[in-house]
């Protein structure tokens, strides 16, 4: 068959790092060099509704647990709150956004996996240069494909596994919206529903789905995110049957 042209972009500026994410000079036909400073990530305030969630999120986390995190003020809320766990697992789509200071408290050890025992395994990270810094030729930081990292078959293999995600809206059937609403997009799936299933087959797994109760209009109408039917359209995340915990 005809060959593809592969093309790749050499960036000096971001940091080296170790994994399964290495190709050979002899995979490229071209390279084009574009040295733009990482990305800097600003971390989301949480609010008090935020850290009541965080809470009760933090009652399900044990010590020697493994957990996946995503984006949110939530998630926000409740790293602050994993500085009192200790020998913690990360398997995850994210570096959870804490990572460097998690570790050097011995929060995060990883050594209770039986997979990637010691190594902190994720996709990609965001952050500061702390974190960017805190990854470069570092060993127990290993980054992999999203086809790796997100199988359900790999993440099944963790026990004691906590996915945590954010939710939209969920109908009391138990289906959850993490998307959009309607018509409007907000964002993707990522890695929720991935996560979502391969934890339900974790050994002792807990897949946990935040949602606030209640979300403000632009009108300034306060109307529930639990709702008896979805609005039309709406793009279902997780369906009922892996809806665990909300």
């Amino acid at each position: 068959g005809r060959k593809l042209l592969v093309i790749g972009e050499v960036n000096d500026q971001q940091p080296i790092v170790y994994g399964d994410n290495w190709m050979h000079i002899s995979e490229f036909d071209y390279f084009v060099e574009n040295p733009t400073p990482s990305t800097i990530f600003s971390r989301m305030e949480p609010g008090e509704e935020e850290r009541a969630i965080g809470k009760h999120v933090l009652e399900l986390i044990g010590n020697g647990d493994t957990f996946q995190m995503g984006l949110g003020a939530i998630p926000e809320a409740l790293v602050a709150g994993l500085h009192m766990k200790n020998d913690l697992g990360v398997h995850s789509e994210m570096f959870p956004t804490d990572l460097p200071a998690l570790v050097m408290e011995g929060v995060i050890t990883n050594k209770r996996k039986p997979i990637h025992s010691g190594i902190t395994v994720a996709s990609f990270c965001l952050g500061n240069h702390v974190m960017y810094e805190y990854v470069r030729e570092n060993p127990v930081c290993k980054f992999y494909p999203v086809s790796y990292t997100n199988n359900p078959a790999v993440i099944a293999q963790i026990p004691n596994m906590r996915a945590i995600n954010m939710g939209l809206l969920v109908d009391l059937s138990g289906q959850i919206v993490s998307e959009g609403i309607g018509h409007r997009m907000i964002s993707g799936p990522g890695g929720q529903l991935d996560f979502q299933i391969g934890t339900y087959y974790s050994k002792g797994g807990r897949a946990m789905t935040l949602v606030k109760s209640a979300r403000t209009l632009k009108e300034g109408r306060l109307v529930s995110s639990i709702v008896a039917e979805l609005p039309l359209s709406s793009p279902v995340t997780v369906p009922r049957h892996y809806a665990d915990c909300i």
